[in-house]
């Protein structure tokens, strides 16, 4: 019991922005995290290496609204999502995004307009009930599947072993009340 507590407790420090207990206890469930992925540990390293570079170019960019934006890499192929005002600004995030080494592709999911306020707590409100049920789940494991909500709509993300885990954990978002559709953005083990 006491760990399904602690991790419900950091699952929703991860998924509040700005939280304090993220930076004080992030290293310690990354690592966790690292251990239970499918990739390479050294893969793992890229992919996050990559994921940093791409926050930091956008975040040093002018008028880009850069904490709209949601990065996941996972074997270099990386997945933006989120809002942003202008499509220009959409088309300027993706060409910084193709511009960084170690990118293989971008699958912007990125869309035209401003979060609201309760779009982006109802977002993440959902994305920690996601991965509150992945994590209790004994089929498909959270620690793998990466887990994103932009305005109802889950994008799941991470390397899975068997057929049965990705129908388990798009099952799973499916079941969250609130959750308009679910994105499979799923890789198998090796592909």
């Amino acid at each position: 019991m006491f760990k399904f507590r602690l991790m419900t407790a950091l699952i929703i420090c991860f998924s509040l922005p700005g939280c304090l207990a993220t930076a004080i206890v992030g290293t310690a469930t990354g690592a966790a995290t690292m251990s239970h992925d499918e990739r390479s540990l050294g893969r793992q390293f890229d992919d996050a290496a990559t994921a940093s570079k791409i926050d930091a170019r956008l975040i040093a960019e002018k008028n880009m609204p850069s904490r709209w934006i949601s990065i996941d890499v996972v074997n270099g192929e990386v997945t933006l999502t989120g809002s942003l005002p202008t499509q220009n600004q959409i088309d300027r995030a993706i060409y910084i995004t193709k511009s960084i080494h170690g990118v293989r592709s971008v699958d912007s999911k990125l869309t035209v307009g401003a979060p609201k306020m309760r779009s982006l707590l109802s977002d993440s409100w959902i994305t920690t009930r996601v991965k509150t049920r992945l994590l209790n789940d004994k089929v498909v494991s959270g620690l793998k599947i990466h887990v994103e909500t932009v305005n109802g709509k889950v994008y799941l993300q991470g390397e899975v072993k068997q057929a049965s885990e990705r129908a388990r954990a798009k099952e799973i978002a499916h079941s969250v009340a609130g959750v308009t559709a679910v994105v499979d953005l799923m890789q198998s083990a090796g592909s």
